[in-house]
């Protein structure tokens, strides 16, 4: 998997409400789609105080880009970042 299980799982229930226990090929077909989706926009708009080889920044950015309202995955990962920067704490 791309992302740490427990925010794709997260991530997952937040859109699937009605499917509560999904399978692992469940999971990882649901990571693959957000990898599609957000992997390059996260590259792309990289911050530097937020290190992407670290497997939690990457998972918990993909997690609240799913939450934003936006519609476009650029924005989406934007909002992602903004909110990351203004909640996390910074070293």
């Amino acid at each position: 998997m791309h992302y740490l299980r427990n925010w794709v799982l997260a991530a997952f229930r937040a859109e699937h409400e009605k499917q509560r226990s999904p399978t692992f090929q469940t999971l990882e077909a649901y990571d693959q789609t957000l990898f599609d989706e957000y992997d390059n926009q996260l590259q792309n708009q990289s911050d530097p105080m937020i290190p992407l080889s670290d497997p939690f920044n990457r998972s918990i950015l993909v997690y609240f880009a799913t939450r934003s309202l936006a519609t476009a995955p650029a924005t989406k990962v934007k909002h992602a970042y903004e909110f990351f920067r203004n909640t996390q704490p910074s070293p």
